[in-house]
Order: C-alpha cells, then structure tokens, then sequence
C-alpha cells in the first residue's frame, strides 16, 4: 500500500462515526468469510420503514442525532472527493453498492446481487432501479462509472487514489496520466442497471472493498462541478438525508431527503454535527448537547465508571481491529540487523502497561491481526514477541551491543495528534529500552503531515518509530497488505509477499486461504519489522434514550455500535432512533 497509510482516514471516520473494539472475541468462522466469499450470488434487503417506529419512540419530530467532531479537516462533503477531509454526514447523500452490517456481513446496498466470474477477476453489480436522486434523475450505472472515472482523474488528484491502486485495472495507470480514465477498469454492463468491475488480478475480496463505492450524481458533476454537494442549493442526493446547512467553522446540519426511495430506512429527520475542539467535546457530552461521542480520556472515562447511571453508558464492541505498534527501519543501522529488533520485542511489557496505562482502553498486541479478525492468530504466535528482558539483553550482545554498550542515541517518531494513552506507551517504551538495555531514546513529536511524508518517502526517514492501522474491509489482504514489499514500511520479504499474494487472490475455500495469510503473519512476527504493542478497545458513549438494535449484542455477544459506524456504508442508521426518555427541544 503506498501514499498515506488507511490510518489516517480511520481518523477521519473515527471523528464521525463510532467505533468500538474488544480484542480478545472470536467471531465465527462463517462472519469472518463473509466479505470474502468465493464467486457467487448475494442478495438480500434492508429493515424497517420509519412510519413503524416503536411505542416508546419520540415523535417523529424529535428523531434528531446529534454529535460532534473536530473540524480540523473538514474542506467538502463527499468522499469520491476528498477522504482525508470530509466531513462526518456527507456519506449518507449516497448509497454504496454493497452494506456492512453488525455481524460484518455483506448485504446489499445500491446492489440487489453481485456476481463473480470464475477467474474471480470481473465482478457484475446488478442495480436497483427504483433509487432516484433528489433532482430527479434515476440511480444508474452511469453514476458509478463516473464517480471511478472522477477519482482515477489525474487532475482531480483524489486523496484516496492508492486505494485502489493495483487493484481495477487501469487505474493506477489512469492516475499517472498514462491511459483514459476510460480504459479503467469499471464499465456499463448488459443495461443501465449494471456495473461490471474488472479487476487486475483474482480478487475474492473486491465486493467487500466495494463498501466504498459511495456514487456521485453524474448529472450533478456535468451541472455544478465537483463541489456541488457543498451548496445547499446544488446539493442531490440519493441517500437518506441532504444538505441543510454547512458552516464551515461551526456546525454540519443535513435533513431528511423527502425524495429518497433508497433500501436504507431511517428514523432520524436530521443530523447536526457540531465541529468544536476533541478537548470539549464530553463537556458537550456531560450537558446533554450531542447524544453520543467516542475515545473519552482516562479521567473522563473514570468519571463515567464512577457513577452507576453513567457507567450503563458505556459501549465497546470490536473497532476497525486497530493494532498500535512500534516499527524499524529494517535497511538502516543498528535495526538492519534482525537480533537487535527482536530484543526490542522482548522489552516491552505489555501486561504492565494496560494494568497501569491503557486499562479496558486497549489490551495486548502480539501479532498484527486482532482477534476476531479474518485469519487472526494471536493467540499461537504470542509465544514469540514476548516479555523476556534477559533474553533481549543475550540477543542485544550477539548483535555487538553487549549492555547497550556502542548502541547509537535513538530518536523514536510518533505522529502528532497521539492521544495521552499512546504518549504515555511511547515514553513508558523508552523508560524499558533504557531500563533493560542501556539504550538511550528520546521521545519526539512530529506533526501529522510531516510524520507521513517521512514515514513514506523512498527511502522512509523514520528509523523508528509509533504508529498504528486498522482496516478498511473485512479481509485479511488488507491488514496484511500493508507489508508488503514496497508498501507502508521499508521491510521487504519476499516469502511474506509470496504468501499474502497467494492467499489474496486465491479462490478457493476460505479456511484454506486463511491458513494461507496466517503464515504469512508468523514470517511477520518472527522477522520483527514492528514490535506489535495493543489492538484498540475504543470506548463509545451514548446517552441512554437512544434505543435500538444496533446497541444489542451482536452473534458473538457484542454490545456496541460496530465498524464502519454511521454512514450509509453501514445499516446502523436503520437500527436506531431516539426514545420518548429524550429531553425535548431537540430540533
């Protein structure tokens, strides 16, 4: 994976939507193959309609969401335009092709079926053709080709283009302005109700990364332009709500879509997204003006424990299955050498950390793909990154630094805008490093923008350091994809490349192809690129008359709003809505 690292747009959505995360739980062998399934047929439809509301709802006036997040980011209001600054509720102007619901099951958005050829190379998208957009234009292929066409536009320069690059075929070579962006990989099918995407190799997984294929009105972009979705005046959507009201520096408000006829039924009539600064944002919590907020610090987190009514109002579930880890610059002095960077690994004391630090915030990381993740085994290869300081000190010495003696002065790099958890588990690292190894590190902040224009330049400037990722759709080659050679990291192995490429676009049973990915992990693990330190268990508030199926235990007993949160990308809108324990006043 090149460009900037998925973590970024994590932070984005993490900003507008929630997500939770509880390492530790196993889902079952049949959701975690669900987003990857051989080629075949899926279908299925979406709930409830929002004239059945339940007896104890608010009147349908007061289904009103409201939240918070930073406005740091936040230039326009569609995601096929930019990703790293949208702003939260603009996904809900369009329908994706495909949904994630709580069980991380593929059901059908904009699609009603999608079907994969043998090869697993071309996959076709039948269409609903009752969706219309609000000017009045029906939902059609068109859209899609467009919206691809619009983001493999070299003069668009779209943010995100890495995503699928390698991936369509054509695409990256669109972006690089060698071909037409209408050579890419994503056409018209047998009707207009038909999109068929070509893929450059066999990709099983290519319907669940479709989770990101919300559509731009193609009409719309050849009427106003590619920003017509920030004018309340110019704004279509084919999703549940529209644009009232953006000020930029203040508050986001969309209302309800009266023209929508899309799968996703919703409750709520409007959505205001108040921007203010991620410190204020549980004052705004504790006095009752938004409904829900994530990722409290430890003392507001405490504040809530502390009190028995308040504490019913914290959720967790199982987040974007974020690992935090500490990585090396395996091509540079002194961590070109494999015995130094496995000493590393054996000097953080994880256990000690989540008992002092992170407490139900995190717990601990020995491997890169989380419990519950598809081909995740942790549980087997804990038994190498260990906590074993008089082993890291014998593996130190055989590397010629005995007692950290002749060890150069270390710089460890961690991004700008880490959360007072992380600062307190890169500044605790360095105090082991020093402790157990004599080797002496300083702690440096670098702003975001600087920090991954560094980790990704060729060679990366970041000789060690902080960082985490987490995914972007439910299949192991995406997690796993960030290895590779050439991609995030400077590390390069080529039987790890070997074995994630077959295992990604093999087509065959999904137990054998996540067998595959984990020993492709265990070559990860062993050669210690990274030392892997916590998976995420972001903790989510939410005010108790918000009532609804989204908030009840899922299949494997998890009770949270699930990943990807609210957004049309996720059936959570149609599984919520506020009840009559609400205060009034909430327009």
């Amino acid at each position: 994976m090149t460009a900037r690292s998925a973590d970024l747009i994590r932070a984005r959505m993490n900003r507008r939507a929630f997500l939770g995360g509880t390492a530790g739980i196993a889902l079952s062998a049949a959701t975690m193959t669900k987003a990857a399934a051989a080629p075949g047929s899926t279908t299925g439809s979406f709930g409830r309609s929002t004239q059945d509301l339940p007896e104890d709802a608010a009147p349908i006036e007061e289904q009103v969401w409201r939240t918070a997040s930073d406005p740091t980011y936040a230039t326009a209001l569609d995601f096929y335009e930019t990703v790293y600054g949208v702003s939260g509720g603009s996904e809900l102007f369009s329908v994706p092709l495909v949904v994630l619901n709580k069980e991380f099951e593929l059901t059908p958005g904009a699609a009603t079926e999608w079907t994969g050829s043998d090869d697993g190379k071309t996959w076709t998208f039948t269409l609903r053709d009752d969706i219309m957009w609000s000017d009045g234009n029906p939902v059609t292929g068109a859209d899609f080709v467009e919206t691809f066409q619009y983001a493999a536009d070299p003069g668009h320069a779209w943010d995100f283009a890495w995503y699928w690059d390698g991936e369509i075929v054509n695409f990256a070579e669109a972006v690089a302005g060698e071909v037409p962006v209408e050579e890419i990989g994503v056409k018209l099918g047998a009707n207009e109700y038909e999109v068929v995407f070509t893929a450059v190799n066999p990709a099983p997984y290519l319907p669940a990364k479709l989770l990101y294929s919300m559509t731009l009105s193609k009409a719309a972009l050849e009427t106003h332009g590619p920003l017509y979705n920030t004018n309340p005046q110019t704004c279509v959507s084919c999703g549940p709500f529209i644009l009232e009201e953006w000020i930029r520096d203040q508050k986001v408000v969309i209302k309800r879509n009266e023209a929508y006829t899309g799968p996703l039924n919703v409750a709520f009539q409007k959505v205001i997204n108040k921007y203010a600064a991620p410190s204020t944002i549980f004052t705004m919590y504790e006095a009752g003006e938004i409904d829900s907020m994530e990722g409290p610090a430890p003392a507001e987190l405490a504040i809530m424990e502390a009190d028995p009514d308040k504490s019913k109002e914290i959720y967790q579930g199982v987040g974007a299955f974020q690992c935090l880890y500490f990585f090396f610059d395996v091509n540079t002095a002194p961590f070109d050498n494999r015995l130094v960077r496995q000493a590393f690994s054996h000097v953080l004391d994880r256990d000690a950390m989540k008992a002092q630090i992170w407490g139900r915030q995190a717990n601990p990381a020995p491997s890169f793909l989380a419990p519950g993740f598809p081909a995740s085994n942790a549980e087997e290869l804990a038994s190498i990154q260990t906590f074993d300081p008089e082993l890291a000190k014998q593996l130190l010495s055989e590397a010629g630094f005995p007692n950290g003696e002749g060890f150069p002065k270390l710089v460890l790099s961690v991004r700008g805008g880490a959360t007072p958890l992380e600062d307190t588990t890169t500044r605790s690292y360095a105090a082991m490093l020093a402790e157990h190894l004599g080797i002496e590190v300083e702690v440096q902040q670098v702003d975001r923008t600087s920090f991954y224009d560094q980790l990704n330049a060729k060679p990366t400037e970041v000789a060690f350091g902080w960082v985490s990722y987490g995914m972007d759709y439910f299949d192991a080659s995406n997690m796993l994809g960030v290895w590779k050679s050439g991609g995030r990291h400077s590390w390069s192995n080529a039987d790890y490349d070997a074995k994630v490429d077959e295992a990604s676009t093999f087509m065959g049973d999904a137990e054998e192809r996540n067998a595959m990915f984990k020993e492709a992990e265990k070559i990860l693990v062993e050669d210690c690129p990274a030392v892997f330190a916590y998976f995420l268990t972001p903790i989510q508030l939410i005010k108790p008359y918000v009532k609804g199926s989204a908030l009840e235990a899922d299949s494997n007993g998890i009770a949270a709003i699930h990943w990807p949160g609210l957004g049309s990308f996720s059936t959570v809108w149609e599984e919520l809505y506020i009840s009559n324990e609400a205060p009034g006043g909430r327009q």
